[in-house]
């Protein structure tokens, strides 16, 4: 499995705005009040990744009192970490393009509160994509100095 790049976070970011600004712009007055589930959902499973990062990197390091930790556990953290960052990526982008759209009609009320939904879902959405790269880093097997043969 290769690293994850941000160019191609960056990508599905600008797609995702771009057709979130879109959309927003022809159907906002007929969507409902945007919840603020989406940016408290993030942030928890931000933070887990977080300490889930820490652990994996402390049991990978061999650090005093933890456990060895097993290659399918690794592999399927840095599996998450991967869905994660792109799910992040998305997010990032589509919560902007709302946050645009939304800012475009500032005057009216309901557009004021959900700017702010949206405001606290982007910085969610960036917390999950920073939290999940850090746990694909945490998931990589420290280099091992090569034995050399006499």
């Amino acid at each position: 499995m290769r690293p994850t790049r941000i160019r191609d976070l960056v990508a599905a970011g600008v797609a995702a705005g771009v057709a979130a600004y879109l959309l927003v712009r022809a159907f906002y007055g007929e969507l409902p009040p945007l919840p603020v589930t989406f940016a408290i959902t993030t942030f928890l499973l931000s933070m887990t990744e977080l300490f889930l990062a820490q652990a994996i990197r402390a049991r990978l390091g061999g650090r005093p009192r933890t456990k060895a930790i097993m290659p399918i556990a690794v592999a399927r953290a840095a599996a998450l970490a991967k869905a994660s960052s792109l799910l992040g990526g998305l997010a990032t982008g589509a919560w902007l393009g709302t946050l645009l759209q939304l800012a475009e009609r500032w005057e009216l009320r309901q557009a004021r509160e959900d700017a702010v939904v949206a405001g606290l879902s982007v910085a969610t959405a960036v917390l999950l994509v920073v939290a999940a790269l850090r746990l694909e880093k945490a998931c990589r097997v420290p280099d091992v100095p090569e034995l050399s043969t006499p």
